[in-house]
């Protein structure tokens, strides 16, 4: 079956970061549908054809870029790139030529070159659409390289993908909340706010008070009628001795007059009522709607404060993400000072996230200043207690200070946090090393390189533990490695050197003269 992803990367740049890709590649689409570089070649086989055949025959061409890819400079001083007979511009003008997929692969911050500073048949390199993979985000970043990479497989297209998931999922969100809210509005549902009981309350006293006065009032007429009666029969019974005849006559005119009385003070009584319960009707009516539109108004007021937050929110997070980026992209340059004052700004505006303080102790570091790395590290374990990087760095600060208890407890929370953390492994079997304890040491550069056979640096540091114990074979055995993963380390050749020297193999005189011609200050 022929490759269908072919790997390209500078060993001196990013031998790391593309042997981790080549691993999770080859993991999702099997190790035959992968090539990754010499290694694969068959003995005996022409290199330049070998390699043209290859980049003909994928289908996805990955070309890996770190920060120094584009400065990489050969034994005479000169541009690699330009170099007519460097294999990393060679296989990527054949795969430009063929229009196979090229994808830049961003790692350790780099970015894509500008068609400038490209010879004439890279310049197309500048127009792809890049990926970037971050260490600290690799399995997220390498799994969506992934999936872009099925993607073209599939489709056989070669249309760039805009990455925009998370953009699209924030507004179709704020959509989705808008038209919910509006549904709502919309379906005349009664919501009996609380201060709704109170109000019943006031309007059942209102109606307690009113039938009490109501009560009232009918006993005073009554008790009035009553006076008024005692008093028209006592005289009546006055009259009753001088004219009888006339007082039934009075007695019932007065009887007459009682009885209209009492329905005109009904009517009355009657017609108060119904005018006093229209007012408090009205009341009632006026208050409603008053309560109504301020309820309105402060729902209208609350979701215009929502959004103001929302975008003020949206705002602050997206100086963060610049200020976080421009950092970054001061650190990976050697530009610290700067890095540092920026991580800073960062920091006011999201003082809580764990990977501005990070960020900013990697800085401290590479700038030589383990203390003020510390104190950042320990602000961001402080913020997020799970943080194996941190811990990690933090061990290294420690180790370049000279502690190194301190840093043999740091680099084993890391790997208690993340055992699958290669460079912890061989971090604390350093400062083993450094303490005398080579079987320990031995062991964890054993782990690390169980977890990234690649570095070549491990199994430098094993052989350099090997020749602490006396055991010259197998630290001969080790520094071939090294040498195999990277033939331009100069101090593994050296340290080959002097190993077989003291075994009287003459070939170490020509490994210490090859570590001079790499690195003249290696081998004095």
């Amino acid at each position: 079956m022929p490759d269908k992803i072919f790997i390209n990367y500078r060993r001196e740049d990013s031998i790391g970061s593309a042997g981790r890709l080549h691993d999770r590649l080859a993991r999702t689409f099997g190790q035959n549908n992968i090539f990754m570089d010499v290694d694969n070649i068959p003995a005996g086989a022409d290199f330049v054809m070998h390699l043209n055949n290859k980049v003909a025959t994928c289908k996805i061409f990955l070309a890996v870029i770190g920060p120094h890819w584009l400065d990489a400079k050969d034994q005479a001083g000169q541009r690699r790139l330009h170099n007519p007979d460097d294999f990393v511009a060679l296989e990527i003008a054949s795969a430009l030529d063929r229009n196979i997929r090229v994808i830049p692969v961003l790692v350790d911050g780099a970015a894509v070159p500008k068609a400038s500073e490209l010879p004439d048949s890279l310049k197309p390199l500048a127009r792809r659409q890049a990926v970037e993979v971050r260490q600290l985000h690799f399995g997220r970043d390498a799994d969506a390289l992934t999936r872009r990479v099925r993607e073209a497989l599939n489709a056989g297209s070669h249309r760039p993908y805009l990455w925009r998931g998370a953009a699209v999922a924030g507004v179709a969100a704020v959509v989705l909340l808008w038209v919910g809210w509006m549904r709502l509005t919309s379906t005349n549902i009664s919501i009996w706010p609380p201060w709704a009981e109170t109000r019943v309350g006031n309007d059942a006293k209102v109606q307690a008070d009113a039938e009490a006065k109501r009560r009232m009032d009918e006993a005073t007429v009554k008790a009035e009628q009553e006076r008024q009666a005692r008093a028209v029969a006592e005289a009546a019974a006055a009259e009753a001795k001088r004219k009888a005849d006339e007082a039934g006559r009075q007695a019932e005119q007065e009887r007459q007059a009682r009885a209209a009385a009492e329905a005109e003070a009904k009517r009355t009584a009657d017609e108060a009522d119904r005018q006093r319960i229209a007012a408090i009707k009205a009341e009632d009516e006026r208050r409603a709607q008053a309560e109504a539109e301020q309820a309105a108004q402060q729902q209208l007021i609350a979701l215009k404060a929502e959004q103001d937050r929302k975008q003020a929110e949206t705002e602050a997070n997206a100086r963060y993400s610049n200020l976080m980026s421009q950092a970054n992209t001061d650190s990976n340059t050697g530009n610290y000072d700067s890095a540092i004052a920026t991580f800073g700004e960062a920091i006011k505006l999201n003082p809580g996230d764990a990977l501005a303080f990070y960020s900013r102790g990697l800085a401290y570091g590479k700038k030589g200043d383990n203390e003020h790395a510390i104190a950042d590290y320990n602000e961001a374990i402080r913020l997020d207690a799970n943080n194996a990087l941190a811990f990690r760095n933090r061990g290294l600060a420690y180790e370049k200070k000279g502690n190194i208890d301190r840093a043999i407890a740091d680099f084993s929370e890391a790997i208690r946090l993340d055992p699958n953390d290669a460079l912890a492994f061989n971090s604390r079997g350093i400062v083993y090393g450094m303490k005398g304890d080579y079987d320990r040491a031995i062991a964890d550069f054993n782990k690390g390189i169980l977890l990234d056979p690649t570095r070549a640096v491990a199994f430098g540091n094993r052989g350099l533990a090997y020749v602490k114990k006396g055991d010259n074979n197998r630290a001969i055995a080790d520094f071939d490695e090294a040498i195999r993963l990277n033939p331009y380390d100069a101090r593994a050749f050296c340290n080959r050197g002097i190993m077989k020297s003291k075994i009287k193999d003459k070939s170490g005189d020509a490994d210490i003269a090859k570590a001079r011609q790499l690195d003249a200050e290696v081998c004095r």
